[in-house]
């Protein structure tokens, strides 16, 4: 009987689109086979994600890692592995745990694979398991951020467009499970020879430069660059300037010539953000396909056994 539309509390409008647009099985069973529904619909579900930037699959019967790798497979995109500094385990073929730092805390808003020269232009979430309290997965257009930002703060985004933005990633040293110490940036870059690691940097990456330090950790320079990408004559925010920390890595922002964000700046940066965000409260089985390029998404804090598996998309 194919898909019906559903509806979550708080969707969102936007250029007369909702976000996301919520899909249901026809005829109210859980019985329909998602990934057949997708084959047979797949023009117009390429065509929804264009126009509503993220599509919610709920009350199918996606059951496992396999399920959903399955349901990914069936839209067609190019295969893509995941590249980054968040650490990750593969459950299946396309398939991978979403980012594993504690549960408790937040995930800013972010696009998936910013730092990589060439990031997925979709990413998709399925809930295994969600959370008994909060760790919703939030969504955010990339477009409305820059609108706001020009309304409220221009000279901010005048300075931006002058001198862009760097970004410091400087990853620690972990202690793993059986005492052993894990340099992080032999994760991320999947060697642990640092000339071939620095480059394979310069290949993948969009940083500028690599420096290794003593104590075994390594900072990842970024820019000067400009936070707002255009695409197809939309300028969408694609760079995060929230500073942050974390157990395995650290994010530092300034502007382009060195000198800090005042913090005024990012607080009304994380006020636009979460003004015009739709939380999406996970239930078991829901599937999320998000448009990476125009969409940013975050995570809120959460509890176990809060379980979330990614796949990206080239």
């Amino acid at each position: 009987m194919g898909f019906v539309e559903g509806k979550i509390d708080n969707e969102k409008p936007f250029r007369g689109k909702v976000f996301p647009k919520t899909y249901l099985p026809g005829g109210g069973t859980s019985d329909h086979d998602l990934v057949e529904l997708v084959k047979d619909d797949r023009a117009s579900l390429w065509e929804a994600l264009e126009q509503h930037g993220a599509l919610l699959f709920r009350s199918f019967r996606v059951d496992s890692a396999e399920d959903f790798s399955s349901v990914v497979d069936a839209f067609g995109w190019d295969e893509m592995p995941y590249e980054g500094a968040a650490g990750r385990t593969k459950k299946s073929n396309r398939v991978f745990t979403a980012n594993e730092i504690p549960l408790d805390e937040p995930i800013t808003f972010h696009h998936e694979m910013s730092q990589i020269k060439e990031p997925c232009s979709k990413i998709f979430f399925f809930c295994m398991e969600p959370s008994p309290e909060g760790g919703e997965t939030a969504i955010v257009p990339s477009e409305v951020v820059v609108e706001r930002m020009e309304e409220e703060l221009p000279e901010v985004m005048e300075k931006f467009s002058q001198v862009g933005m760097i970004r410091i990633l400087h990853t620690k040293v972990v202690e793993e499970e059986d005492g052993t110490k894990k340099k992080i940036w032999q994760r991320m870059l999947k060697s642990e020879d640092e000339d071939e690691a620095r480059k394979r940097a310069m290949e993948k990456l969009s940083c500028n430069s690599l420096n290794f330090n003593e104590d075994g950790t390594a900072d990842f320079v970024f820019g000067p660059m400009n936070p707002i990408r255009e695409l197809g004559g939309k300028r969408l925010w694609f760079h995060y300037i929230q500073n942050y920390q974390c157990f395995d890595r650290d994010g530092i922002v300034t502007y382009g010539d060195g000198s800090p964000l005042p913090p005024q700046v990012v607080s009304v940066f994380d006020r636009i953000l979460n003004e015009n965000c739709v939380d999406v409260s996970w239930r078991k089985g829901d599937v999320l396909v998000v448009h990476n390029f125009r969409f940013q998404h975050a995570r809120r804090p959460g509890k176990p056994p809060r379980s979330i598996l990614v796949s990206v998309c080239k």
